[in-house]
């Protein structure tokens, strides 16, 4: 079941990025919502033995979900959509907290803040021209995904570890090209990057 729920999701995504290459609106506001319903379906189908993952993973996704639909919507305010992801990656780090090895952390952590230094500054920089407020959202939230990064890369699970690296690299997309300027891929590589993000957080629950 867990793996038809997942052909079904990839379907869906590859509709969602069709969407959004060729801006056809009304199919991505159906499309990418039902991306993560499904994958809260996987979740649920996958068999694990550690049913407090899966149910932190669940409320993960459904705070994703909660925050896609808020910054889908007319007059979206970026701030409360921040806030929903600002909880699932919380949610996140509670969910890998116990499986963190010390040596991997440190190795991951190292990698996050050189990156974190490159992608950053600028953001939070044209971030701070429009409001100091959301600049320290902005800062808060960063901190927050960069602590999924962490926590998933030295759970010694590879999916884990590449989902968290593509759920920062979308999101540091999406900050990049709404902030400072245009980036390579534009919004379709936000959402493939998203999308495959999620899929690894999901999946590394059929490996405890």
């Amino acid at each position: 079941m867990a793996v038809v729920m997942l052909v079904i999701a990839g379907t869906v995504a590859l509709i969602d990025w069709w969407s959004v290459a060729t801006d056809r609106l009304n199919v991505e506001f159906m499309a990418k919502p039902l991306v993560m319903i499904l994958m809260i379906g996987v979740a649920l189908a996958i068999d694990t033995n550690d049913n407090v993952s899966r149910g932190l993973v669940i409320s993960a996704l459904g705070a994703s979900l909660v925050g896609d639909v808020v910054l889908m919507t007319p007059d979206a305010r970026f701030e409360l959509g921040l806030f929903s992801f600002l909880i699932a990656h919380v949610l996140y780090v509670l969910a890998f907290i116990d499986r963190v090895h010390l040596v991997p952390a440190l190795v991951a952590g190292a990698a996050i803040v050189l990156a974190s230094l490159l992608i950053v500054p600028p953001i939070v920089r044209a971030v701070v021209s429009q409001s100091r407020f959301l600049a320290g959202a902005v800062v808060l939230y960063m901190l927050a995904l960069s602590a999924t990064a962490v926590v998933a890369a030295s759970s010694g699970i590879l999916v884990a570890a590449l989902g968290a690296a593509a759920f920062f690299m979308s999101d540091s997309l999406l900050g990049w090209g709404r902030f400072v300027g245009p980036t390579p891929g534009g919004r379709k590589l936000v959402m493939i990057t998203y999308h495959f993000g999620q899929l690894g957080l999901v999946t590394w629950l059929a490996f405890v």
